[in-house]
């Protein structure tokens, strides 16, 4: 895709952008009819100072935007991605009596001292080989692919001791294939933009609806003065995914310097347990660099094993990938803005370069 947006794109057969944003709501919620209600009782409940005593709180907004065209003029591969999470203010300090039961017995389980949150999150990522200008089918390129979803996850914070801990646990709930609107957002966008649209989306991957399960535990090691003046965190991470989409086990690490570094767990691409850059006291002003990186063991990956019950187009992929990401970040007052250049390993088999792409978060903290 020539360019990325934090808003719902304009579809190609359809007159506008709210359009396109009414028809990917419905078919998405068709799919999941139960996670916009959990999110509108977990978030819809307390929005307002005088019902912080009862039901859940949003904590953070976070919208993100990734695209292989902010910097570098290329169109392929992993070529779009937007995710919007909502993370629920620190439930411990709260009563908990307005909160639906469900979640309250998981809180019951967090050993006491630890602070929890609730996340709720919807993304599309989109993938398509080197050459869109090419109608026929490619096989010797990535296929084409979408992947629609909402995610649920559950934080486990314990930041009261020298060594700040955050245990995720995430179910994501989707589908790949035509019903993910990959077609839909990135031709559309490209009719806005007054660009020839990618020519062979009639190849991509069937529809299969995917189910998630992921873990992933981080530290975070800090400098004394790191929340008050100048200092340094180190963020390491170790991960697992479970499920039809992606199967894979993952590590890593962050490092970042700057003034009055954010009390969260770093700055992270689109991935599933990605979202945890919200700060409960965020400082008026801070700003830091960091770098990062993330490096995956793959069993499965939908977008190049093409489809678990029937034959589809695939490609042989690579059983290690990397990613390896700069930038830097601003706090200002309740908002904080991350941006990064991301650089990506071979996927598969036959990928002619790596991958660079570019990474923009924006977060608002209620």
């Amino acid at each position: 895709m020539a360019a990325g947006s934090l808003v719902v794109e304009h579809a190609a057969r359809s007159p506008s952008a709210p359009t396109a944003g009414l028809l990917l709501l419905m078919r998405f919620f068709r799919l999941t009819p139960l996670l916009p209600l959990f999110a509108a009782a977990s978030f819809g409940t307390a929005m307002t100072p005088e019902k912080a005593q009862g039901g859940l709180r949003i904590g953070s907004f976070t919208a993100y935007s990734e695209n292989d065209n902010y910097l570098w003029d290329t169109d392929q591969f992993y070529t779009n991605g937007f995710k919007l999470t909502f993370l629920s203010a620190n439930l411990a300090s709260f009563d908990v009596q307005g909160v639906p039961s469900p979640i309250r017995r998981l809180g019951s389980l967090v050993p006491p001292g630890h602070g929890y949150k609730l996340g709720f999150s919807i993304g599309q990522n989109i993938y398509t080989p080197a050459d869109i200008s090419s109608p026929f089918y490619q096989p010797h390129d990535r296929p084409y692919s979408a992947w629609l979803y909402a995610g649920l996850a559950f934080h486990v914070v314990n930041d009261t001791g020298d060594i700040a801990r955050l245990d995720v646990y995430e179910v994501d709930l989707g589908i790949v294939g035509p019903s993910a609107l990959g077609r839909q957002f990135q031709n559309g966008f490209h009719q806005i933009i007054e660009i020839p649209g990618a020519q062979g989306w009639d190849h991509q991957i069937h529809d299969e609806p995917g189910l998630n399960l992921v873990y992933e535990r981080r530290y975070r090691f800090s400098t004394p003065a790191a929340r008050r003046g100048w200092g340094a965190d180190l963020i390491p991470h170790t991960g697992l995914s479970l499920g039809n989409i992606f199967t894979y086990a993952n590590a890593g690490a962050e490092a970042r310097a700057g003034w009055r570094l954010p009390a969260d767990f770093g700055s992270n691409l689109i991935r599933p347990s990605g979202d945890s850059n919200a700060d409960a006291t965020p400082p008026p002003f801070a700003a830091f660099a960091f770098a990062a990186f993330d490096g995956r063991a793959v069993a499965r990956d939908v977008t190049l094993d093409g489809n678990s019950f029937r034959d589809s187009p695939s490609i042989g992929k690579k059983n290690f990938v990397a990613d390896a990401y700069i930038g830097f970040g601003l706090t200002l007052g309740d908002w904080q803005l991350r941006y990064a250049e991301a650089f990506r390993t071979r996927e598969f088999d036959g990928q002619t370069s790596a991958q660079i792409f570019g990474s923009i978060s924006a977060t608002y903290q209620y």
